[in-house]
């Protein structure tokens, strides 16, 4: 079991309770539910979570994250940063960290707006050292229905070998929801990103299906599963990875 405490412009207690299929993917950020878009002002959202036992085996486990939000009429800015870690008669089995910046410049009389965005994260336990990627590309504003942008990255990747890879990608992202009668809603996300130079065997992709549940105005549920795929992977780590997160939210 992991207990994360939230705190935000609205102070927020979330309980949350991990399924994993496989406890070593890389963290994913689901970035329309801490961008704050359309909202102007500074959001901030600090989270930590432990859990640990003793007795037969002794463990620890903990998850920190942080996130950053500053929207004026002109500019969206993020920032977040999450840390996992777990140990086992303290031997870490697991550990990731992740960083994500992004800017995004609104622009006047366009059906589209510009945005840049910087991430690295360093994952062994998916046999690679270190990832990061810096990239430029679109975000279409005028779109009701769905979130979609399209921008051109360039990753570089370390292995635990010391194996180094350059490669430039295209990256596509799209995100859905839908509401129902009983304000509970789905919602969709999803990466592509292809390389340039190797469109057909050299792929990454995630999908994230998330459904929330209104127990009451300050109380809701939270159901998320995410794929995540990498057609040529560092090492000998496994192509895919499947998680499963059970969130427990209550506001005030």
């Amino acid at each position: 079991m992991n207990i994360k405490f939230i705190y935000f412009k609205n102070t927020l207690i979330a309980f949350s309770f991990f399924f994993t299929l496989n406890i070593m993917s890389s963290p994913i950020v689901d970035i329309e539910s801490v961008r704050k878009s359309d909202q102007i002002g500074k959001f901030r959202n600090i989270g930590f979570g432990f859990s640990g036992s003793r007795g037969n085996e002794d463990r620890n486990d903990y998850d920190i994250s942080l996130s950053l939000v500053n929207n004026s009429e002109k500019y969206e800015r993020l920032f977040v940063f999450e840390k996992s870690e777990r140990t086992k008669d303290d031997v870490a089995e697991d550990e990731s960290t992740f960083l994500h910046a992004r800017l995004l410049r609104q622009l006047n009389n366009k059906s589209y707006d510009l945005e840049t965005y910087f991430q690295i994260s360093e994952n062994p336990f998916q046999s690679y050292k270190t990832r990061s990627l810096f990239g430029v590309g679109i975000r279409f504003s005028e779109l009701e229905k769905i979130k979609l942008s399209i921008s051109l990255l360039h990753e570089d990747e370390e292995s635990l070998d010391g194996v180094k890879k350059k490669t430039e990608r295209v990256n596509l992202y799209l995100f859905k929801d839908f509401s129902f009668e009983n304000s509970s809603f789905i919602s969709i996300s999803t990466f592509f990103q292809p390389s340039l130079n190797n469109f057909s065997d050299d792929y990454k992709y995630s999908l994230s299906l998330s459904y929330s549940i209104p127990v009451s105005e300050r109380f809701f549920i939270d159901f998320k599963i995410t794929e995540s795929f990498d057609s040529d992977p560092p090492d000998f780590a496994k192509e895919s990875d499947q998680s499963f997160v059970t969130n427990f939210n209550y506001s005030f």
